[in-house]
């Protein structure tokens, strides 16, 4: 997942700076991208990313192997996500899925229309359905969550994802599986974008989200672009085509790749700190 190529490695442990830069920015979106769906908050992913991009590059002098640096810097992201004494936004609320459950049936507004909305609306419909199935991944413990990030989401195999959270391939099926097991128990009965006959629906969550102050009508927590939001509607069509035990999944994976911009911020902190 993540690609670091041998020969920026070997350059930057020479005190080339353009290659230790190439490192920062290779690494950036798939840390941060990890981290979202670990923290289910853009300011904790990005402290996150920022504190795992400054292990990598200050520990460069200790690859054995600089043509499997990807994976060693994968190894230092998992390690950092479930190790940190630091709890995000999401995790300090101890979601649970029982707790989920009644949240999300408090907040139904089942006379919201399911047809096409304008696309402001179509825009905070999505950040909805981010902003849920990130914070379901959180009723997991982290050792789970981070099985099934690696398995299900980023789709790794057994060996790769086995290797990344240093564990066997086997303990790493049992966790995975134990994982899938409990996000599809609870999207199979409540999550409408996977089952055809769960009354939550993303539409249904406006009214409350607002009120919550959890989405803001044209404004993007997840940096979506109105004109380019995508309908929650046709992807939940596409998704209850998919074969049930595949549903949740491919709702997981509709999600964005997110961006940040803090590897000029890395890069200072680290030349600081250097000097």
């Amino acid at each position: 997942m993540i690609r670091l190529a041998a020969s920026l490695v070997i350059a930057a442990r020479q005190g080339n700076r353009a290659a230790l830069s190439a490192i920062v920015k290779n690494a950036e979106r798939p840390v941060y991208n990890l981290a979202m769906r670990m923290l289910a908050h853009p300011e904790d992913a990005q402290d996150a990313t920022q504190e795992i991009l400054i292990k990598i590059i200050t520990n460069l002098g200790s690859i054995r192997d600089v043509e499997a640096a990807g994976g060693w810097a994968m190894r230092i992201a998992c390690r950092h996500l479930i190790a940190s004494s630091k709890r995000g936004r999401v995790e300090a609320m101890r979601l649970t899925f029982d707790g989920f459950a009644d949240d999300l049936a408090r907040g139904l507004d089942v006379s919201t229309s399911t047809e096409p909305h304008d696309p402001e609306t179509e825009l905070a419909i999505n950040e909805i359905k981010i902003g849920c199935t990130l914070a379901l991944l959180t009723c997991l413990k982290r050792e789970a969550r981070l099985a099934y990030v690696l398995g299900e989401i980023f789709e790794l195999s057994d060996s790769e994802a086995a290797e990344a959270l240093e564990i066997a391939p086997a303990t790493y099926r049992q966790r995975l599986k134990r994982s899938r097991d409990a996000i599809l128990a609870f999207m199979n009965v409540r999550c409408g974008n996977v089952s055809k006959t769960a009354a939550c629906r993303c539409e249904r969550r406006l009214t409350a989200a607002e009120k919550a102050g959890r989405i803001s009508r044209g404004n993007s927590t997840y940096g979506l672009k109105t004109d380019a939001a995508n309908s929650v509607p046709r992807l939940r069509s596409v998704v209850h085509n998919l074969e049930e035990g595949r549903r949740a999944a491919a709702l997981m994976r509709s999600n964005p790749q997110f961006t940040s911009e803090i590897a000029d911020l890395v890069m200072e902190i680290v030349e600081t700190n250097s000097n």
